[in-house]
């Protein structure tokens, strides 16, 4: 019933309802079945026209092809306002340690903590715990090995962290290490600002305290 009535909606119109709708990034194969479009080659073109559209008409965000499907996304010139509103509600943090570990999964895995830490050359325990509580990586099985260790990889959310449609487009080490350091940069200024935010909040009530 619901496929007939398909053909009265615009087909771009149910494209970006679908990709708005998911809470996670949908692959084109699904949004050729719910939207009843018959190739992943039209429902690609559908996406760059509508990509076009929002450039043209200077929207602040596109629809990205990332973690092995589309999902929208903000333009980087608006990202800080953006950060602004969720700092409150993510209060994880990725510290250089744990950008470090994240940098030799991603490049070397499958991999084990040992091998991670023989690179580091230092212990890597508590970065791979916080890096498998925020879901970035997860247990890919254990190594046949004496003490079969556990081993690593990166995950869908990992992906969609750090903009990449698949594991293909992982780059290179060096690649790799400059996209980290932004992180890094990033994670740095929000602390320097959660820092500014309680220093003034402290001296507000410092001053009301001596008003009073």
């Amino acid at each position: 019933m619901w496929r007939n009535a398909v053909s009265d909606f615009s087909k771009k119109g149910i494209i970006e309802a679908l990709i708005f709708a998911s809470p996670r990034p949908i692959s084109a194969k699904q949004l050729t079945r719910f939207a009843d479009i018959e190739s992943v080659t039209e429902v690609d073109k559908i996406i760059e026209d509508l990509n076009r559209i929002y450039e043209n008409n200077g929207r602040s965000f596109r629809i990205k092809a990332i973690a092995g499907g589309y999902q929208f996304f903000t333009l980087n010139s608006y990202a800080p306002y953006v950060s602004e509103l969720f700092r409150d509600k993510n209060q994880f943090r990725l510290t250089r340690a744990m950008l470090e570990v994240l940098s030799i999964i991603t490049v070397k895995q499958p991999v084990t903590k040992p091998i991670v830490d023989r690179i580091r050359g230092a212990d890597s325990g508590g970065s791979v715990h916080s890096l498998l509580e925020a879901g970035l990586i997860t247990v890919k099985g254990r190594q046949k090995s004496p003490g079969k260790p556990f081993i690593y990889g990166t995950t869908e959310e990992f992906l969609k962290t750090f903009g990449l449609e698949s594991l293909k487009d992982i780059p290179d080490e060096e690649e790799m290490k400059q996209l980290f350091e932004e992180k890094a940069r990033e994670e740095v200024e929000m602390q320097i600002e959660d820092a500014k935010e309680t220093d003034t909040d402290t001296e507000s009530e410092g001053i009301d305290q001596t008003q009073a």
